[in-house]
């Protein structure tokens, strides 16, 4: 008896055990499917994430562990260069075996430099550009590939480069803390998006590629206070530098405005940048640059005409793939200005746009343009009045001229006076 009650309880144990099991695994089940629905995407490694091939990101893994050595570290990098009339300096060399060599190229080599670039804003001191050479490792026919990798003249001091770096990680710092963060990603990307643009300005003077203001096209334009301004190039990099720290999944991307509507084709150069996030499984464009317009007369402007839309709505950038692959086509409409704007209220952060209409048309075609055409406006109009107001008088002389006038001698009026009534 005891025997068939312990095997009747040992029974029942299984089956509860059995149940409980087939509960958790079907949850687990839920849960998987959930997250199939919206894939992972790391913004951080977006680029890397993108090679299928081993070779890329072998090479790609040696940058990214010599790049972080040389970051962190107050050595100084060597070796003067002029590439492209930029002035530089080694940041560091890597090895690439034959074996991968082989398989990437130089034409790889490109594509992984710049997918690291795009990944890792915060390298402000990273130029896009490597340079390569064939070295003998001793055996007979045998080489491997050393790949140099460059550095902006401003940032080749070790010291100096640290103390940048240093003072901007307290600056993207001081971003990420003007979020909540437990704050929706929608939230925190308006929010950044807001205060970068509030805090820097557009410099028009400096170019990426050509000016020796090499700090505007980095993070370093808006992070460092010696700054505050920035290209398009530093606005796209920063906001992506603050995305990153606070785990909203952001691309970089580098193309260029269409000249205009009848031209399909982009300049032959990168003279544009803007980002791309991803939020509730949908890819939005973002473009800061262009939500932070350079007015005529220095007003202070936001507007949200690049913020949140779709590739179709921002058709004018064309994206670079030469070197990036995998660019993502933005088509998220749930978290569009207009749909999160409500919440954005009720949440006390909503700013309204002020680039009205009246500001378009001054930096359009200018303060003195404007006026000029005010005035001749204004000239017109009273040159218009005085004619209409000389037609009216001529009308009216015209009409007093034509007026039949009777008139009764006295003596007939006297007479006609004098007459009985009927």
């Amino acid at each position: 008896m005891k025997k068939r009650f312990l095997v009747l309880l040992m029974s029942v144990a299984m089956t509860v055990s059995t149940f409980a099991g087939g509960n958790t695994l079907t949850v687990r089940a839920e849960s998987d499917s959930s997250k199939s629905e919206t894939p992972s995407i790391d913004g951080k490694t977006y680029y890397y994430d993108q090679f299928e091939n081993d070779a890329y990101k072998s090479v790609y893994d040696s940058i990214a562990e010599a790049a972080y050595k040389f970051h962190n570290s107050t050595a100084n990098a060597s070796q003067y260069v002029d590439i492209n009339e930029k002035k530089t300096y080694t940041a560091f060399t890597v090895n690439v075996s034959k074996q991968d060599w082989d398989v990437i190229n130089s034409g790889g080599l490109d594509r992984v430099i710049h997918a690291f670039y795009a990944d890792h804003p915060e390298y402000f001191w990273l130029i896009p550009d490597c340079t390569y050479q064939a070295v003998s490792n001793g055996e007979k026919g045998s080489v491997f590939y050393q790949v140099s990798v460059y550095c902006y003249e401003d940032y080749a001091n070790g010291n100096s480069r640290q103390v940048i770096k240093n003072n901007m990680d307290i600056e993207i710092a001081n971003y990420v803390a003007k979020v909540s963060a437990d704050a929706p990603d929608y939230e925190k990307e308006y929010t950044i998006h807001n205060e970068i643009i509030d805090n820097i300005y557009y410099n028009t003077e400096a170019d990426a590629y050509n000016s020796k203001d090499y700090w505007a096209g980095t993070i370093d334009g808006v992070f460092n206070t010696s700054h505050k301004s920035a290209t398009s190039f530093g606005y796209a990099k920063a906001f992506k530098a603050v995305m990153d720290q606070l785990d909203v999944p952001c691309v970089y991307i580098q193309g260029n405005p269409k000249q205009s509507d009848e031209t399909k084709d982009a300049v032959t150069y990168d003279s544009h940048a803007w980002n791309a996030v991803y939020i509730g499984g949908e890819w939005y464009l973002v473009d800061l640059a262009n939500d932070d317009p350079i007015t005529t007369t220095g007003k202070d402007v936001l507007k949200y005409d690049h913020f949140n839309v779709t590739t179709e709505h921002a058709s004018d950038l064309v994206p670079n793939k030469d070197f990036l692959s995998n660019i993502p086509d933005c088509t998220g409409t749930t978290y569009s200005v207009d749909k999160i704007r409500e919440d954005l209220e009720d949440s006390g952060i909503w700013t309204k746009a002020n680039y009205n209409f009246f500001d378009k048309i001054l930096d359009k075609y200018g303060v003195s343009v404007v006026l000029i055409s005010i005035g001749i406006i204004i000239i017109l109009l009273v040159i218009l009045i005085k004619k209409i107001h000389a037609r009216r008088m001529k009308s009216k002389q015209t009409k007093i001229k034509n007026t039949k006038v009777t008139v009764i001698e006295s003596k007939e009026l006297d007479e006609q006076l004098r007459r009985p009534p009927l």
